[in-house]
């Protein structure tokens, strides 16, 4: 410990309520006993976290830590070292205010207090307390994705810690094969500790919301939804969950609205008149005009304060919103949250956002592969208790397996899995596909002794 000398704060199991402070995340599943918590006030910090960690006999592990809201372990380590990038969260926009500068630590909510003050919008997370460094390097579906494209997309340019210490700067034009990596790869090649998005004219105010139906209407639900997607713009996207709410606890159907440019109200009536025939009611609607992002990503502050925090997600990618699929869905979640009080706070999310802008880019053209139109799904298994997070785990990791394989048979192609919503086991080849190779020999470049070992591993191959 006498060799890390840093600006910032070093935290050990002796550092009582701090050390444990440090130590939690989104998911109580995802909490690890580090050895010690790095907390850098400076990019030169966290080199030095590294040199110290690679220095030890055997080298420390190392995890990462942006906003600590993945389910798996990825950002905390048992008896390793945790950087935790949280005091690294300063967030600037440009004086020409084309662009952002966002530090590594941020996280989405930072961003988009500044954003709303300055009437701008940026492509980042749904949800406020997502990090803004993870969110990035594995994509980024986001809320504006329908008219800008990925997070990934959106990037200009990052500063990266690397593995021996050094601190580059990277973009199209500097350290290219970095940047290239990055954008999809993961954490793989180093600590992106800035980075620097394109702006984008305001994009509200939004129309969002909450339309709920029974569970009993969700064929009808389902197929609205098909029919409504063949005619959605890029300015509009559904957020579409299963749950069962408090306090009956029926299996229930909620669609989550977002609809852009909404200055009158008048878009989102237009949007969701499909969802209020009368053939098709919610039995509960609050839809409403915000804003802005900030208060947008707020909207599920409520629902999660409450849900269960032993949690794990898995999800995966579908080439279409398909009802035969969806329903196949719905009967295997009721079924496996009937099964007892602890699971039934499970859910089931699926997110269809225009994908246009998302395929105007080249599979290769960034590290994430997946470039087709496609919709992500989440699965999260939450369990009230210890006892229920082996049947939770083993339910999300199940049904993942099916959506992909259904989605294979009904499509004819498999689209792999998506990075974020990983838990560590999958195959690389499955979530990198054809890009694999490339991203080894960067590995072998720029980690070849895999300092960066969290996550979907990507193992070091020479030239």
């Amino acid at each position: 410990m006498a060799s890390l000398k840093i600006e910032g704060t070093v935290l050990t199991p002796a550092s009582g309520d701090a050390y444990a402070a440090a130590l939690e995340r989104n998911s109580a599943l995802s909490q690890l006993p580090a050895g010690l918590v790095v907390q850098p006030a400076s990019y030169a910090d966290v080199a030095a976290a590294l040199a110290f960690a690679r220095a030890q006999a055997p080298p420390l592990e190392v995890a990462v830590k942006c906003g600590g809201t993945h389910s798996a372990t990825w950002a905390s380590s048992a008896g390793g070292l945790v950087l935790d990038l949280a005091p690294l969260n300063r967030v600037a926009l440009a004086d020409d205010r084309k662009s952002i500068s966002v530090q590594g630590g941020a996280r989405w909510g930072d961003v988009y207090e500044v954003t709303a003050r300055e009437r701008v919008d940026v492509a980042g997370s749904p949800l406020w307390f997502i990090g803004v460094g993870g969110f990035s390097t594995g994509g980024g579906y986001g809320p504006l994705m329908g008219e800008h494209g990925l997070a990934i997309d959106n990037l200009l340019e990052a500063t990266v810690v690397l593995a021996d210490g050094r601190i580059v700067k990277t973009s199209k034009d500097e350290e290219p094969d970095l940047f290239w990596a990055i954008r999809g790869g993961g954490g793989q090649f180093g600590v992106v500790v800035e980075l620097v998005f394109k702006v984008h004219p305001y994009a509200g105010p939004f129309g969002a919301g909450v339309l709920a139906f029974p569970g009993t209407e969700i064929e009808k639900v389902v197929h609205a939804i098909k029919t409504w997607k063949d005619s959605m713009s890029p300015a509009e996207k559904l957020t579409i969950s299963f749950s069962r709410p408090a306090p009956h606890f029926k299996p229930s159907v909620t669609l989550l609205p977002m609809v852009l440019h909404d200055t009158d109200g008048e878009r989102s009536a237009k949007v969701l008149a499909p969802f209020r025939t009368g053939a098709l009611k919610p039995v509960f609607e609050k839809v409403a005009s915000v804003p802005d992002l900030n208060t947008a990503s707020h909207g599920a502050d409520a629902s999660l304060k409450s849900a269960p925090r032993r949690l794990i997600i898995r999800g995966t990618i579908t080439s279409d919103f398909t009802p035969a699929l969806v329903l196949a869905v719905w009967q295997k979640w009721v079924a496996f949250t009937e099964t007892s009080e602890d699971v039934r706070g499970s859910a089931v999310m699926f997110d269809v956002t225009h994908p246009g802008k998302l395929t105007a880019v080249g599979a290769a053209d960034t590290a994430l592969p997946l470039r087709v139109p496609h919709y992500w799904m989440a699965i999260q298994g939450r369990s009230t208790t210890d006892e229920g997070v082996a049947a939770a785990s083993a339910w999300t990791k199940d049904l993942a397996e099916f959506v992909r394989q259904k989605n294979t048979e009904l499509s004819g192609t498999d689209l792999g899995w998506f990075i974020n919503m990983c838990q560590g086991d999958e195959r690389p080849e499955d979530v990198f596909g054809a890009n694999l190779p490339r991203l080894r020999k960067l590995k072998a470049k720029y980690d070849p002794h895999k300092v960066f070992s969290k996550g979907v591993v990507i193992e070091p191959l020479a030239e």
